[in-house]
């Protein structure tokens, strides 16, 4: 953990104060030790350097030794006492180097879960099951406090087309540049803008507290992106276009299929007009 050094100090002194021992000299040097020890043991942690397990033994038995001599000193312990506790010290740091393993492992596993349940694998964007959970949360917040909700759909025109004639790593090629491209856009604009990949050439964009007019301009900047967009695959320059659809929250819908629908079928109204444009409504 990322702690502020003064913190750290601050904390020792408070202990000292708490336990009434602040005016000895001996309370002073625990806590530059402890200090000094939490210090380097970050610093060594933040660097992947080689031999995890004997970095972390080693920076642990190089403050036991002097932290334990203090208290040999302080308690006239025999020298057998002193090793038998740093014997029982690395002893437990050595579990505890375990249990970290196996957290790290469980938390790595963890987040390998979360990006496959949520992360679409080919285009990096968020899937639709990610999709189906963010409308759901806003169009519940939306509703009960009166805010702007807004939405586009789009897909790429003509897609299969570029499957037939390049190939499907081509369309592969095109919808993972497609997908970067609209993320950057979104991100320029406003980080909580979210896009979506749906369906197979099909993609979301939710817009939290955005009105449909001001949602229609982002669209245009979306919709210029993909058109001066060119996806180069095996020396072949490919250039797509993208049919949108804009549509904002109603109060007539009564859930977030009904929201759906209608930018839906403002998305096929595009498309049953001859394509590469933007239908609001």
């Amino acid at each position: 953990m990322r702690i502020p050094y003064w913190l750290i100090v601050l904390a020792g002194i408070a202990f000292m104060l708490f336990n009434g021992n602040i005016s000895e000299p001996l309370s002073w040097i625990y806590t530059g030790l402890f200090v000094v020890f939490y210090v380097f043991s970050y610093v060594q942690s933040t660097h992947l350097w080689r031999w995890p397990f004997t970095r972390y033994a080693t920076v642990a038995l190089g403050f036991a030794l002097p932290l334990w001599y203090l208290v040999k000193l302080r308690f006239s312990l025999p020298w057998s006492t002193y090793a038998e506790e740093l014997i029982n010290y690395m002893i437990l740091v050595s579990l505890m180097y375990g249990y970290f393993k196996i957290q790290d492992k469980d938390r790595r596993i963890k987040d390998r879960l979360f990006q496959s349940a949520n992360w679409d694998a080919l285009t990096k964007v968020q899937n639709f099951a990610a999709y189906d959970r963010a409308i759901g949360y806003e169009f519940r917040r939306s509703t009960a406090h009166d805010i702007d909700l807004s939405m586009v759909m789009f897909d790429i025109d003509h897609f299969k087309c570029v499957n037939d004639t390049y190939g499907h790593l081509a369309g592969d090629e095109v919808l993972k540049q497609v997908a970067g491209t609209v993320a950057s856009t979104l991100k320029a604009v406003d980080p909580k803008i979210v896009l979506y990949r749906t369906g197979g050439e099909e993609f979301n964009i939710i817009f939290p507290d955005y009105a449909v007019d001001k949602t229609r301009e982002v669209a245009q900047q979306v919709f210029d992106a993909v058109k001066n967009l060119t996806i180069s695959y095996n020396d072949v320059d490919i250039n797509v276009t993208i049919s949108v659809g804009v549509s904002a929250l109603s109060v007539k819908d009564s859930n977030p299929l009904d929201f759906y629908k209608r930018v839906d079928a403002n998305l096929y109204h595009s498309k049953q007009n001859g394509r590469q444009q933007i239908t609001v409504g």
